[in-house]
């Protein structure tokens, strides 16, 4: 018989929710929609029709319902209360998140922060299979840090979700965080966004959307301008990750989100080591990271999500 488990990822634009194997890792079924924002009743009817679907479907198969894991884009307590997502979700604030899933669904709920989680899909199903520690960088919307130990979040409570705000350059990027020339100020897709703004991408070409995937794009088309922007980027990327050997010593360091697409087809076969200079003291002489970007991609969040029920 099945054990399964539902994975809901609460993104910066879409909620994904899958139904996942929790033995293979495979994602047996899976809804997207637009993430709900601002009506916590609406979020909670929105997700309650993919739960109800997924209820129905383990049923008919006879498989084992563990539970539902949530990946909030937060700090979230022991007890499944979101302590705040800083405005994102408007409704989420002390919110006991938990309680009322399991309340309408009679079902086990257990949360955690979105890039733990994710984290914690790659080191057991994903590139941080094998690996005993694993950091897990999303470049998105902003920037996610999850790392985990031989398949283990490491604590109970994601005390260092903020570990993206380290400055790191003496910019005039002022990140929502307060800080300025903060790491995710520069590396999330916002920041590719000030980087173009600064370099005067707009005045050069109006017609053309800002977005970090159009940056990416036209480099590998070979514009000069585009090149500029992502060798810039890169070399934020590049001291933020010497910065976490430093502090957290992977084995190997997973990036997923957005922006790890357009670096897959920047950096070739073997080429992608280069965003660490090994060069560098590291926390021990044979020290060596590998890294590598998602394979699993959008559905990390939702593997590592239902994973909170192995």
């Amino acid at each position: 018989m099945k054990t399964l488990a539902i994975g809901i990822d609460i993104g910066g634009t879409r909620t994904k929710i899958g139904l996942v194997n929790l033995e293979t890792g495979q994602v047996e079924a899976m809804v997207v929609a637009p993430t709900e924002t601002k009506d916590g009743d609406r979020f909670l009817h929105g997700i309650g029709e993919a739960i109800g679907q997924f209820k129905v479907k383990a049923a008919t198969e006879q498989s084992v319902l563990a539970g539902i894991g949530i990946g909030v884009p937060g700090f979230v307590f022991a007890d499944g209360t979101v302590d705040s997502t800083y405005g994102f979700l408007e409704f989420m604030e002390d919110y006991p998140l938990a309680m009322k899933i399991q309340q309408q669904h009679d079902l086990p709920c257990l949360l955690d922060n979105d890039a733990r989680v994710v984290a914690l899909g790659e080191a057991i199903y994903g590139q941080g299979r094998g690996f005993g520690r694993v950091l897990a960088l999303t470049l998105g919307t902003g920037l996610g840090i999850g790392f985990t130990i031989d398949g283990k979040l490491d604590g109970l409570l994601p005390f260092a979700h903020m570990g993206g705000h380290m400055t790191i350059t003496t910019n005039d990027f002022v990140c929502y965080c307060g800080k300025t020339g903060c790491l995710e100020s520069v590396v999330s897709g916002a920041g590719i966004g000030r980087i173009a703004t600064r370099q005067g991408w707009q005045q050069k070409y109006p017609n053309i959307p800002l977005t970090a995937e159009i940056i990416f794009t036209q480099k590998n088309s070979g514009s000069a301008d585009a090149k500029a922007i992502v060798e810039e980027y890169i070399g934020y990327l590049k001291t933020g990750i010497d910065n976490y050997v430093n502090l957290y010593a992977p084995d190997v360091i997973v990036l997923g989100g957005g922006i790890a697409k357009g670096l897959r087809a920047t950096f070739g076969k073997g080429e992608i080591d280069k965003l660490h200079n090994p060069s560098l003291l590291n926390p021990f002489k044979v020290y060596r990271a590998t890294i590598a970007i998602s394979e699993l991609e959008e559905q990390a969040g939702i593997l590592g999500s239902a994973a909170l029920f192995r």
